[in-house]
């Protein structure tokens, strides 16, 4: 049996598969790594959370920011790559998706809000500090294209910021409970374009192996969980899922 084969063979036979995405599946819509050697962050010296909240000019600059990403967001869309994730959580009711990216691809591609966990938040939203109240980001934008104060929210006051998580911003607590308890239920986890570099998602394998699950790695570099995996292929989503999708 080749490798591909048993791939299929262990996701069919999965009853509670749990896939964790990277930006390397995102990459190969078009949009571009923030942490890579030529990526957002070494072009943009990233807001920490504690500016976010002291500054009004830190707060502006974040939010150009986002109108930039929304506009390249506007002309990308997910590849056969997200394709496959999609069907692997159509195939049974326990399958689930947790995502490093913040992009919304793969709501785009037809996942349901419901069985994704989007640890490092949403770029399309936009939320209260405060009282986490969700607002129309759009007003957001507006008010810095027409150069009028920010306003606060619409439920509080409180100060509002992109649903993302940003340098130094603590984590969301029930995200992150919610997702070790998936990884710990499931019997087979799938890693796709991640490093897993970046914590507390590059954990999660760890998790996964301790619990008794199986654990396949599809990224075109290799990872620290690659020895320990139990198929890895190195090498372009789109190769990959090419293959793999013909077969679900």
């Amino acid at each position: 049996m080749n490798t591909f084969n048993e791939i299929i063979k262990l996701v069919k036979a999965s009853e509670r598969t749990v896939i964790l995405t990277g930006a390397g599946i995102s990459t190969e819509s078009g949009l571009p790594d923030f942490r890579s050697n030529n990526g957002f962050w070494t072009k943009n010296k990233p807001i920490q959370f504690n500016e976010f909240l002291l500054s009004e000019e830190k707060q502006r600059l974040s939010w150009e920011r986002n109108i930039e990403l929304h506009s390249l967001l506007k002309n990308i869309k997910p590849n056969i790559g997200h394709a496959f994730v999609e069907r692997i959580i159509r195939l049974q009711e326990n399958n689930f998706l947790i995502t490093q990216n913040i992009d919304g691809l793969h709501q785009k591609s037809g996942i349901s809000k419901n069985k994704i966990i989007e640890i490092h938040g949403n770029a399309i939203e936009a939320a209260c500090l405060e009282c986490e109240a969700k607002q129309n980001i759009l007003d957001f934008h507006d008010a810095i294209k027409s150069e009028i104060p920010i306003p606060k929210c619409s439920v509080c006051g409180g100060v509002v910021k992109v649903a993302t998580i940003s340098f130094g911003q603590p984590m969301n607590e029930i995200d992150m409970m919610h997702a070790s308890k998936i990884v710990k239920e499931s019997d087979l986890m799938i890693v796709m374009g991640s490093s897993l570099k970046v914590l507390p998602a590059g954990k999660l394998p760890n998790l996964a192996m301790q619990s008794g699950s199986r654990l396949i790695i599809l990224n075109r570099e290799k990872t620290r969980y690659d020895s320990s995996a139990d198929i890895v292929i190195n090498d372009e989503l789109h190769n990959i899922c090419s293959k793999l999708i013909e077969e679900l």
